[in-house]
């Protein structure tokens, strides 16, 4: 989604993707940056353009797509393509004989941006290999239903701060369309949703601001899942890592997994501990590729056990072949997903320098205890994984017993199953202490001798917790 020829210019540059929601957009005047309020006419229309535009990016990407497709498929001399690069302009005249006049309302950034972020990835890498193949797959086509991602250029994006809030601005609209709202140019700007307690995410932002992180490009996307004018917002920013760290092993590491979210990790560096606590992976992103491979499985199950099951023969041992194959993909999604996970993980340790890794120990009835967990995520997996990550580091990985670490107060070691009200909540009732769940477990996971601590914790009343 980025692009790559400018991240080639240090070996040592990563990307990354911020994403975020965003409130009520206001008008920017683009010369002197200064915001200026809408009003409910003016909002209305703003998010319906958006919408339009969205509709209007997907449509031209999927024309692009088509003629992408037919060229490749043809074999196309290279010297021929380079005559005719993709210009947003000559999509414009075809789009308007069908009735799509709304295309006039988006910026000429919005439009060129179609290409580099819409079409281009879908033709790299194994899927666009599969693609290519005559019969195997269909063109992929976006959505077209208001929901597809508005991409901007960084040079169109703007990133800062105002009466302490963040701000993302981008020139979405065609000045034309804008003086018609009697807006004061094409800019909106959208204040940037961040909770007090995520110091992760503000620390991103202020370096993109200050130029440490490079902008690469950003993108407007509206929520389905949340319902009416609802937006989120991205931008793709490049940096260079901090250097590794020589491992200590009075550098200890906390490792929590986790439901939502498959670890989190937090760091004492000589029993001092880090103020961040680090979430690693998102078990719904992985669950939503699994499930695709999961209902083919389910299908096919259903199809073979089906009394009224036309499948007999060499039709029902083909069935079962590819359930065969599905199952094995499935163990693979799996597992890469698990090296992925565990490799960020071994990057955190290696540039904190935590030789010292503390991990939960996986109770042997873990099915009964965490059905959930067991059944989505593949704890096992993850736990090979982390181990063969340790050893390659040099680490020592020390298995905890994970008994009240959830319920365990990091900041006054206070022990009380009401202390976590949910699944990702934690309210001390001692101290009043807050704190994501899963991050409170790590934090208490990485202190040396956490077994020891729990188990000489005593009640108010004198019983041990």
């Amino acid at each position: 989604m980025s692009e790559p020829e400018e991240v080639k210019e240090d070996a040592q540059l990563l990307t990354k993707t911020l994403t975020f929601g965003l409130g009520n957009p206001a008008a920017l005047k683009s010369k002197t940056a200064e915001l200026v309020a809408l009003t409910d006419t003016q909002r209305q229309a703003i998010y319906n353009g958006l919408r339009d535009a969205s509709t209007v990016v997907a449509r031209i990407i999927n024309l692009l797509n088509s003629r992408e497709y037919i060229r490749r498929i043809m074999e196309v001399p290279e010297e021929l393509i380079n005559q005719f690069k993709p210009n947003y302009s000559l999509i414009k005249g075809p789009l308007m004989r069908l009735g799509i006049t709304e295309v006039n309302q988006v910026a000429g950034s919005v439009l060129s941006q179609t290409f580099a972020l819409g079409v281009k990835p879908d033709f790299q890498g194994d899927h666009g290999k599969g693609l290519l193949l005559k019969g195997e797959r269909q063109i992929p086509l976006h959505r077209t239903d208001g929901t597809h991602p508005i991409p901007q250029r960084a040079s169109e994006t703007r990133l800062f701060k105002a009466d302490n809030d963040f701000y993302i601005a981008m020139q979405v609209f065609a000045e034309t369309w804008a003086k018609g709202l009697e807006l004061p140019s094409g800019w909106l700007a959208f204040p940037i949703k961040v909770k007090p307690r995520d110091k992760t995410m503000a620390g991103q932002l202020l370096k993109t601001i200050k130029g440490e992180w490079k902008l690469k490009n950003s993108r407007l996307m509206r929520n389905p899942r949340a319902g009416g004018n609802r937006w989120l917002g991205q931008i793709v920013v490049a940096y260079t890592p901090d250097p590794f760290k020589a491992l200590n092993k009075n550098v200890v590491m906390g490792i929590d997994l986790g439901v939502s979210v498959p670890a989190c990790l937090h760091i004492r560096e000589n029993g001092t501990p880090l103020k961040w606590a680090m979430m690693v992976g998102r078990g719904q992103d992985m669950l939503n590729t699994r499930n695709l491979i999961r209902s083919n499985i389910v299908h096919i199950i259903r199809a073979l056990k089906s009394k009224d099951s036309p499948l007999d023969g060499k039709a029902r041992a083909v069935y079962h072949d590819k359930l065969r194959d599905l199952r094995k993909q499935e163990r693979r999604i799996m597992k890469t997903a698990s090296q992925k996970v565990a490799a960020r993980i071994a990057d955190t340790a290696k540039r904190h320098g935590a030789g010292s890794w503390q991990m939960e120990d996986l109770s042997p009835d873990i099915k009964a205890d965490q059905p959930w967990l067991a059944r989505n995520w593949a704890p096992g997996m993850l736990l090979d994984a982390v181990r063969w990550q340790a050893n390659q580091c040099g680490a020592e990985l020390k298995m905890v017993n994970p008994a009240y670490t959830s319920q365990r107060c990091a900041e006054c070691g206070n022990i009380d199953p009401k202390n976590r009200r949910k699944q990702a909540d934690f309210k001390c009732m001692a101290c009043g202490h807050e704190d994501n769940a899963d991050k409170n477990a790590a934090r208490n996971l990485s202190i040396a001798g956490i077994e020891d601590l729990v188990k000489d914790f005593k009640a108010p009343n004198g019983a041990v917790q």
